[in-house]
């Protein structure tokens, strides 16, 4: 019997780190679990045989019901590294659902989220325009990239291709975020009705008066 719980505590917690119970997922990602991972309630779907700019990213994540992955906090980045590792990921990096391109310097999640945490490599990001093969045009790098072969450290690039003749192309693996569908079962109370039983009331006769002598 011992063994028995020592080997579904295993299991649980394979599934927690590795994000293997899809039942979260929307229904149409299911078939393609090997892409499919799950964290603290959220559906991330890893689209590393793929490669798109960002906004195309953005597009594809938005057409499916969610966006381009949001980093909240330290957990979720460390989720991420791990993940990437265990589907055997040797790309450059993903791109992340951040950006600046509303007000430059200022980045913010395409969820509207206002999380706090930052994963930026030293130098990142970069505070001018910043030309980087002499066929690239001068562009704003306004998109993140986690940069998987610096540690998962952030990266910020421009979000589409720089180069007029199209040789030069921003084009990376990217992670889609969704909300879980799972619905939790309702909490079952006890609601006592009012109840209907009257209480009597007893009138108490008034003393009478004595009269004095």
């Amino acid at each position: 019997m011992m063994l028995l719980h020592v080997f579904l505590y295993i299991l649980s917690s394979a599934i927690i780190a590795y994000g293997d119970d899809i039942q979260g997922c929307p229904t149409e990602l299911q078939q393609r679990n090997a892409t499919l991972k799950t964290h603290t309630g959220h559906c991330y779907e890893f689209e590393v045989r793929h490669t798109k700019d960002w906004n195309a990213a953005q597009k594809d994540c938005h057409s499916k019901g969610g966006t381009l992955v949001t980093v909240n906090d330290r957990a979720e980045q460390d989720f991420l590294m791990s993940a990437l590792k265990a589907i055997s990921f040797h790309g450059t990096g993903i791109w992340l659902g951040y950006n600046d391109m509303t007000h430059e310097g200022t980045f913010t999640w395409v969820t509207g989220e206002t999380s706090t945490f930052t994963f930026w490599a030293h130098g990142q990001p970069h505070s001018h325009h910043k030309r980087r093969f002499i066929l690239d045009s001068v562009s704003d790098e306004d998109c993140v990239l986690l940069k998987y072969s610096d540690s998962g450290h952030w990266h910020d690039y421009p979000c589409q291709k720089l180069d007029p003749l199209g040789i030069v192309k921003e084009h990376f693996p990217y992670v889609c975020e969704y909300g879980s569908t799972v619905t939790p079962s309702p909490t079952v109370g006890s609601t006592i009705a009012p109840s209907t039983i009257e209480l009597a009331t007893t009138t108490v006769p008034e003393t009478p008066s004595i009269p004095t002598l």
